[in-house]
């Protein structure tokens, strides 16, 4: 590996995100993969036993430190908060389906709030509505 490829690779460890899940069920699946396949198949990191969802269905992989779902081409399509997508950003709360099967997408919270202050710095109220 080159000194140019282990920066990248450092730097895409640091734009990781972090905890993030799907929820099917009652069901959670953390998303601990920077490629996250979903389908019927039984090798894919979430098995959805159902006719309607395809062998390799769909993929969850971290983009610029989101995480983006992309459909692969799937008879039954793929749908975020019931608009069809073939790659979509996701975000905590998101009703994901999957042909006719939902889950849930959920983020760290914690992490979102740090990542929210990096971008907009803290609130600072004037001194007269502080008291």
């Amino acid at each position: 590996m080159t000194h140019m490829e282990m920066s990248h690779a450092a730097q895409d460890v640091r734009t990781a995100p972090a905890s993030a899940f799907l929820i099917l069920n009652s069901q959670v699946y953390p998303l601990n993969h920077d490629n996250i396949k979903i389908g019927r198949k039984l090798d894919n990191h979430i098995v959805i036993d159902s006719s309607s969802v395809s062998r390799l269905h769909a993929q969850v992989r971290i983009v610029n430190g989101q995480y983006v779902i992309l459909d692969l081409n799937s008879t039954g399509g793929t749908y975020v908060n019931g608009q069809p997508v073939n790659k979509s950003v996701l975000y905590s709360g998101d009703t994901v389906a999957i042909a006719d099967v939902e889950m849930k997408f959920v983020q760290d919270a914690p992490r979102i709030l740090s990542k929210a202050l990096d971008r907009t710095g803290p609130l600072e109220l004037p001194d007269e509505m502080e008291d």
